[in-house]
Parts: structure tokens; C-alpha cells; sequence
């Protein structure tokens, strides 16, 4: 009985220690994917991307349309019109454009894979740039963003995060 009267008496004053050491930190959260999301200058650069890798996918799209038009001129004409080396000839090229699709296809996307990473570790760093200006002016402790379980909305500081963004 002793025992037990302890390890409550114990409990209490462990959580009276955290309560009161909870009370004294100043704590905030921010959702990264919203601000993000909400951020006009990521939708700007975006933008930027699509401009820029606009042709490439444009001549990728002509050759896709080429190599289904040669495909399906293979299949219409193979045993009427076309001999057997014209047959032959015309599978080389489409196997040699197909090649060519996949190589210029893969570079793209590595390309664009490239950019758009430059792009999201230039707009993450001007987040963390901004959170901890806000931390340092307002004396938060800790701040924590996406993965929290549960933040209530008064530790909820990504308005402030997408102001102080938009106000640059």
C-alpha cells in the first residue's frame, strides 16, 4: 500500500514539474505543405519550370506521335504494300526512335527532377530563413512543423509564416 501511495505521490509531482516547465516554453507549429501550397512565389517558379521545359515536352509529344503513326503504318501496310525489307527497314527506324524517345524521355525527366528539387531546396530555405526570424522575434523555444500528431491552433503559427513570406 506504501508502495503504491509512492509511486502516485511520485507521479503527481512529475507531472506538476512538467506542467510547470511546459508553461514556461514557448512553443509553435507550422504546416509545410500548406504553407507551400499557399506560397505564390513557388507557384511562380512552377510557372517558370513549365515554361522552360515546354518545348522539350512538345518534341517529345511530335516524336510519340511519330513513333504511333509508323507503328500503325506497319501494321496497315506490312503484308499488302510494303515488302519484306521495306517491312524490315521500317521496324529499324521505329525501334531507333523509340530508342531515341526513352534516352531523350529519361534525360528529360532527370532534368526535370533536377529543377524542380532547386526549386523546392531554394523556397525550403527561405521558410526556415523566415521561421526563425519569427522565432527569434516573438522567443519561441521550439517549433515544429508537418508530422506533429495534434497542434492546437493557438500554437499554429503558419499565417505568420505565409505573411511574413508575402510581405517580402
Amino acid at each position: 500500500m506504501f508502495k503504491k501511495s509512492l509511486l502516485l505521490l511520485v507521479m503527481i509531482v512529475s507531472g506538476a514539474v512538467a506542467n510547470t516547465a511546459s508553461a514556461q516554453l514557448k512553443i509553435g507549429y507550422f504546416d509545410n505543405r500548406e504553407v507551400l501550397q499557399s506560397l505564390p512565389s513557388l507557384q511562380k517558379e512552377q510557372q517558370k519550370l513549365q515554361a522552360e521545359f515546354e518545348p522539350k515536352e512538345k518534341e517529345m509529344n511530335d516524336l510519340a506521335n511519330e513513333l504511333r503513326k509508323l507503328q500503325e503504318d506497319l501494321q496497315k501496310n506490312s503484308g499488302t504494300v510494303y515488302t519484306a525489307e521495306q517491312v524490315q527497314a521500317k521496324q529499324l527506324e521505329y525501334q531507333s526512335k523509340r530508342q531515341q524517345l526513352e534516352l531523350k524521355k529519361g534525360d528529360y525527366d532527370r532534368l526535370r527532377q533536377a529543377r524542380n528539387n532547386q526549386t523546392l531546396s531554394k523556397i525550403q530555405t527561405q521558410i526556415a530563413e523566415h521561421v526563425a526570424k519569427i522565432a527569434k522575434d516573438e522567443n519561441y523555444d521550439l517549433i515544429l512543423h508537418t508530422g506533429v500528431f495534434l497542434a492546437s491552433p493557438k500554437v499554429d503559427i503558419t499565417q505568420k509564416i505565409l505573411q511574413s513570406m508575402s510581405s517580402k
